[in-house]
């Protein structure tokens, strides 16, 4: 029986502490933090492994950036089944799963002891974040959510946030002190520990359990005495329908070319600071939780504004300061461009998801957004695929990143423009 089909139930768990009183669509979202930062922990984390695995194994920066490309595939290929399986089955179980995947994927990356096996880790840790991580808590967000979806994306978003704050530091302690394979092994253990207790929290959308979105009091036949607001009336576009119109090839182009700062300069930030600057991997560390310290306050600002003006813009704004960052990475000398680069990064970085992902559900509505988003994520193939792996060979013939990151902050410049085009369809 999927969740659907609970109707019966016709209520949601009571949590320890605070029972029913509080809308359960914030429950939702403080599950979302926590898967969040799970994810936040395994993609941030990533470039922290990079020197110690090339350290023991003198792999080439092409090859250690490999995984990456490779899992970047493995989830646009996977973005149109995670979006239909949350439509048919909703989240708990597909979080559930995609979380004993991701403690899995941790285990065998600190068990790596050949090429193959680093791939084959990589691969499981992405399928693990793929099935607990952003498309479908963000969809399962937006399902409870329609005035306040912008905020709700941006709190929830906070446990990335975090895993930046306190995660990736906390691996780098472990790794220094402990040992990288240590560090990952316990990662797993801790996602185990932690993820499947607040998976089974999940539930798929309000009209199931008689509430309406935003916490507005009960549906027609339900109703307390209470008043409620009246609700939003938003159109739900079919995968068809979505495919037709300009705005999802604009989003989809756009965010796809505004993601090229994740896949090239986030992916070997650590490398570029600690051989291209000559910085200490604490110091490495510090300039990447610099971002993720303005992060937090860009979300909660993104989640305010995303409410209350139109969200291609400030996704456009959001893009331009990320590029402008990977620009600022690419001339930078020293530490004090290095924190610049953070500032930049991480406010861009902070207001871009949230309202990017309220803005594809203020677009394409709920009743078909997994499969819809899951298609907007397959577009991002040719960059995903290519930017980490191209990055890291730039690197290898030029002995550096500069001019990698200028090009790529340029490019990002287009996928801003694209995005400040891509005004609302109609139905």
């Amino acid at each position: 029986m999927n969740e659907d089909q609970e109707r019966h139930l016709r209520e949601v768990p009571a949590i320890p502490w605070i029972g029913r009183r509080v809308f359960y669509g914030w429950v939702i979202v403080a599950v979302g933090i926590i898967t969040q930062f799970l994810q936040g922990i395994a993609i941030q984390g990533f470039s922290s492994y990079l020197g110690p695995l090339q350290r023991d194994f003198g792999w080439s920066r092409a090859v250690l950036a490999g995984p990456r490309s490779v899992t970047q595939v493995q989830n646009s290929v996977l973005g149109p089944i995670e979006g239909f399986l949350i439509d048919k089955f909703g989240p708990r179980s597909i979080v559930t799963i995609g979380v004993i995947i991701l403690g899995l994927g941790f285990i065998l990356f600190g068990l790596t002891h050949s090429l193959w096996l680093y791939f084959l880790a990589s691969i499981v840790i992405a399928l693990g974040t793929g099935f607990q991580g952003l498309l479908i808590m963000s969809v399962a967000v937006n399902n409870w959510f329609r005035r306040k979806r912008t905020i709700a994306q941006s709190i929830m978003l906070l446990g990335f946030s975090l895993a930046g704050v306190i995660g990736v530091p906390a691996l780098v302690i472990t790794q220094t002190s402990l040992g990288w394979r240590e560090s990952a092994i316990g990662s797993g253990l801790i996602v185990w520990i932690v993820g499947i207790p607040c998976s089974m929290l999940l539930r798929a959308k309000p009209e199931t359990y008689g509430l309406m979105t935003d916490g507005d009091g009960l549906m027609k036949g339900f109703q307390t005495d209470e008043g409620s607001s009246a609700p939003i009336v938003e159109y739900d576009f079919t995968l068809r329908q979505a495919l037709s119109t300009q705005a999802f090839w604009l989003v989809a182009i756009g965010s796809a070319i505004g993601n090229l700062g994740m896949g090239a300069a986030q992916v070997h930030l650590f490398l570029h600071l600690e051989q291209g600057l000559n910085l200490e991997r604490s110091t490495a560390a510090l300039v990447w939780m610099v971002a993720s310290l303005c992060n937090i306050p860009s979300r909660l600002l993104g989640g305010f504004l995303g409410d209350r003006f139109p969200k291609n813009v400030l996704v456009g704004f959001a893009t331009l300061s990320m590029a402008l960052s990977v620009f600022v990475l690419g001339i930078s000398d020293g530490l004090r461009m290095a924190f610049l680069y953070a500032v930049l990064y991480g406010i861009g970085w902070g207001m871009r998801t949230p309202v990017m992902n309220a803005l594809q559900g203020e677009y394409f509505g709920r009743q078909s957004q997994g499969i819809i988003r899951g298609w907007l994520q397959s577009v991002s193939v040719p960059f995903t695929i290519a930017a980490p792996v191209l990055a890291g060979y730039a690197a290898d013939v030029q002995g550096d990143y500069r001019m990698t990151f200028i090009v790529t902050a340029f490019v990002m410049l287009v996928g801003a423009i694209f995005i400040f085009f891509a005004s609302q369809p109609s139905p």
